[in-house]
């Protein structure tokens, strides 16, 4: 019965995966291709751009300290967005391949690489869930794949496509915990209700793959990064918009109900105009290496 019990607990925790994976937003092109120069804006921004690099550089130090992103060494990044992690990465790699479901994502990141003057990068948009890793060449070709906040790899197929693709190392980092009072109040204020919890923290995502990556046999080393944030918005459509799609769903996120955000930005602006968002955000890292591997059943 032991030996039982021991076979079926890497099948029940794949059910789980799937359950927690079924909490994210669906990656659709046209809900990312929505957001894509919105990001790219916001990135370039001074305030949120320094804001938004902290994490990235902090990220690839972290890397860099455990002998990752070397000059003979081949990264992806999956769910690449507009390709901030991928000019990082490109600064100490030798090559940096970012793929992301949205076309338009991938053309403002090669037009952040180009501006930057790097030769080493390129990308891809395709579907990952769906992708033919074989057929693209992609099986066991980078040292390092790396996923973060994405739902490219929140299925069993993604993950799976995930881990062909490297032969040595993965990368996922989540969210485990985000407070934000301002889109408490917004929630609180324009539509009656908690913020739902899957925009607040995906532990439940953390847990669920560190405990089927250790079914399966992996060592998965963990680490926890909090970053504490103050940014200044503008209450205009764009910033309305961004936030009307993180707040709810994408059937709520209509017009009605970008206006109503916008309607709450521009009461609440300070002595300059703006509205200032604090926020604590804590991430989960998972590194694992897919060589390391010995299955415990």
């Amino acid at each position: 019965m032991e030996n039982q019990d021991r076979l079926a607990a890497p099948q029940e925790l794949e059910q789980r995966f799937l359950c927690a994976s079924d909490q994210r937003k669906v990656s659709r092109k046209e809900s990312w291709d929505l957001r894509a120069a919105d990001w790219d804006t916001k990135y370039r921004r001074e305030d949120e751009r320094e804001e938004h690099e902290v994490r990235i550089r902090d990220v690839a130090a972290w890397l860099r300290n455990r002998g990752l992103l070397t000059p003979d060494q081949d990264v992806a990044d999956i769910g690449c967005g507009p390709g901030r992690f991928v000019a990082e990465f490109a600064r100490t790699s030798g090559s940096v391949l970012g793929v992301d479901i949205s076309p338009k994502m991938v053309e403002f990141g090669e037009t952040w690489c180009r501006e930057l003057g790097l030769t080493n990068t390129r990308f891809a948009a395709v579907d990952f869930t769906n992708t033919d890793i074989s057929g693209l060449g992609w099986e066991g070709r980078f040292d390092l794949v790396f996923s973060s906040i994405t739902p490219a790899v929140s299925t069993m197929r993604g993950l799976e496509n995930l881990m062909r693709m490297s032969r040595a190392w993965c990368f996922n980092a989540s969210f485990v915990y985000d407070n934000n009072p301002l889109h408490a109040d917004m929630m609180h204020t324009l539509f009656g209700r908690e913020p739902r919890r899957h925009k607040t923290s995906h532990s439940h995502w953390f847990y669920e793959l560190f405990s089927l990556l250790w079914s399966r046999g992996y060592y998965p080393e963990t680490f926890y990064y909090t970053q504490r944030k103050s940014v200044r918005l503008q209450p205009d459509l764009p910033t309305a918009r961004r936030l009307a799609r993180f707040l709810l769903e994408e059937d709520e996120a209509d017009e009605a109900a970008v206006r109503k955000v916008l309607s709450y930005l521009e009461q609440h602006t300070d002595g300059e105009g703006c509205v200032k968002e604090d926020s604590e955000c804590r991430y989960g890292w998972l590194l694992w290496n897919v060589r390391d591997c010995h299955p415990r059943t």
